[in-house]
């Protein structure tokens, strides 16, 4: 008998084991086709993998949205919903593209962290939260986006607030215990600003507003985000400073906060943004290696900036900036050698003509023009 409980035992075991195993595949079967639809320039599985009514709960949540907000953004869900993912990303022919970096997953709930190739060698990154359906297949629950630093359903629930805010939605956006009606009635107009996309109209009403209100999470986060979001370079430096002064060490800001650090020469911050957001990704990532890389550089530490462009030709050779951060890194250690390699690779691979009239542009390539071993290649195309 007690053997064949132990022999039942074990085979429960078993299949309970291949269930989980079963579950994990579904889990990146499913995040392949979606990241592969969307290269293919489509945001047909995605959508279809969002359960609309469970979204729709997660946006309203306990928010207080105006009734007439709440019911036409109701009536034109479908099509809002759509468009308002689309807006989070690069049209798809504008040369995005997505590399699915991580998918794990526990019984019916997952994660997974997707990474988006944009233009001039930008990354943004994506986290899922997902479950799988009782057909087995998986469901977006939601995402936060590491560039705009918000979860999607809250920055879509904010928003609706936004359309016509109220008192006491307004107060559940703050922690200010005794708000003057002055500072309320400029809290809605600064709101009424970021619905309009306004930034010049909100900064003058942001400077005018009490020092506390000024230091209000949402109104340092939702400043930095309206300057990104409008392209305008001097005032979104200038707000992401502020964003850097007051939260430097919250990971889901680092993407935003390396626009006022490169800038302002903070390589120090730029490196520690850099080290939380991998740390909190959880994910092997060529272009974080190479971020990594080129941070190193001009830390003066050109050793580990060559350790860490390694890392990123071998995890993903077909990464352009990899081997930008291999050759500017071998440049400076003066190992010509290895610096034509990625001459070579860039050559060939991504259609780079890297004659001399091209690299000095670059003063820190001087040595690499003058060595023989450049001089050799050179020759060698004639």
């Amino acid at each position: 008998m007690i053997h064949l409980l132990a022999v039942a035992h074990a085979e429960t075991r078993e299949a309970a084991e291949q269930a989980e195993l079963a579950r994990q595949a579904a889990f990146r079967s499913g995040m392949e086709a979606i990241v592969g639809d969307l290269n293919a320039g489509s945001f047909r599985a995605f959508l279809a993998a969002i359960d609309k009514a469970d979204m729709l709960d997660r946006i309203y949540g306990l928010r207080l949205i105006d009734p007439k907000v709440k019911k036409s953004f109701a009536e034109s869900y479908e099509y809002s919903l759509e468009s308002l993912i689309k807006s989070g990303f690069d049209a798809p022919d504008s040369g995005m593209r997505a590399t699915l970096l991580g998918v794990e997953s526990r019984n019916d709930r997952g994660r997974a962290v997707v990474r988006f190739d944009e233009d001039k060698f930008t990354f943004r990154y994506h986290e899922y939260e997902l479950r799988l359906n009782e057909a087995g297949r998986v469901v977006i629950v939601d995402w936060i986006d590491f560039l705009s630093s918000d979860r999607f359903s809250e920055s879509v629930g904010v928003y609706l607030v936004m359309g016509a805010p109220s008192r006491s939605a307004m107060r559940k956006l703050i922690d200010i215990p005794n708000p003057t009606d002055r500072e309320m009635f400029q809290f809605a107009e600064l709101l009424k600003a970021v619905r309009d996309r306004s930034l010049d109209r909100y900064l003058k009403i942001r400077d005018d507003m009490s020092a506390r209100f000024q230091r209000q999470k949402i109104v340092v986060v939702t400043t930095a985000q309206l300057a990104r979001a409008t392209r305008q370079r001097r005032k979104m430096i200038a707000a992401v400073g502020i964003l850097a002064n007051a939260y430097p060490d919250e990971p889901l800001y680092s993407l935003m906060l390396l626009d006022y650090y490169f800038p302002s020469r903070k390589y120090e911050e730029a490196m520690q943004a850099l080290q939380l957001l991998s740390k909190r990704l959880g994910v092997e990532d060529a272009a974080m290696d190479a971020r990594f890389s080129a941070t190193a550089l001009v830390l003066g530490n050109p050793e580990e900036a060559v350790a860490y462009a390694e890392k990123a030709t071998k995890r993903e050779p077909g990464l352009e900036l990899a081997w930008w951060s291999s050759l500017q890194a071998r440049a400076e250690l003066a190992d010509f050698a290895a610096a034509i390699e990625a001459l070579k690779t860039l050559q060939n691979e991504f259609g780079y003509d890297l004659s001399p009239e091209f690299l000095q542009r670059d003063k820190s390539y001087a040595q690499l023009l003058a060595s023989s071993d450049y001089k050799q290649w050179r020759e060698s195309l004639k």
